[in-house]
């Protein structure tokens, strides 16, 4: 839903504590609760505002969730943005192995934020499942063509096809770096398994590289 966040000028123009506040308790509720059994009552209830307040800010709950969706999606692909136009390697398997250690850092330090994003992407409610698809539709685009600028494709097996090779390393570490997130639910246990962790990733790394890389070259 591109733009949802202009479609609320009033909250948007609340001063900045406030609104930081609004999105930090609903985000909290909905981690926790999912969007059905989420309670409006509890939102405004914590945040210390009227329910007439924050429905006159979004109108309804639907417009709420999905604003919230939009605004965790735009804080952190913002963040893996420009973690990729800061890579210096051209080589794909160490510039995602990077992308997703960082990704289980960012993650273990926002828990309530990728709880929520999490449980929105894997089972999302149905009357926004259309919506929430567009948004990670276009999240997921723009960081891929971010990636393939940067990828050296020189090295790939001559019958591999670049964009599929490319899409199956992210679906791959992807899937590894959410094991991890949802293994270790603090960032002290992350960093005390971060040897293991590294090690394994070399391991899946290896694995894929030999699967899709000629190792003559």
């Amino acid at each position: 839903m591109e733009g949802v966040l202009k479609l609320f000028k009033s909250f948007e123009n609340l001063p900045e504590e406030k609104r930081k506040k609004i999105i930090d308790v609903c985000i909290e509720e909905f981690a926790e609760h999912g969007y059905k059994n989420g309670s409006t009552n509890e939102i405004t209830k914590k945040a210390g505002i009227s329910k007439g307040i924050l429905f006159h800010y979004f109108k309804n709950k639907k417009n709420l969730y999905l604003y919230l969706v939009d605004y965790v999606m735009k804080y952190f692909s913002n963040i893996f943005e420009d973690k990729i136009r800061m890579m210096n390697s051209e080589d794909i398997f160490t510039m995602i192995r990077d992308i997703s250690l960082f990704k289980i850092k960012i993650f273990s330090q926002a828990p309530a934020m990728y709880e929520f994003i999490a449980k929105a992407f894997l089972s999302p409610p149905d009357e926004v499942e259309e919506e929430i698809k567009k948004i990670y539709s276009k999240l997921y685009n723009d960081n891929f063509k971010a990636l393939v600028q940067k990828f050296d494709t020189s090295k790939l097996k001559k019958d591999i096809d670049e964009k599929k090779a490319i899409e199956l390393l992210f679906i791959s570490l992807d899937g590894i770096s959410n094991k991890y997130i949802k293994e270790y639910s603090s960032k002290t246990e992350l960093i005390r398994n971060a040897d293991r962790i590294m090690k394994e990733f070399e391991e899946y790394i290896h694995i894929l590289k030999v699967g899709l890389y000629d190792m003559t070259k």
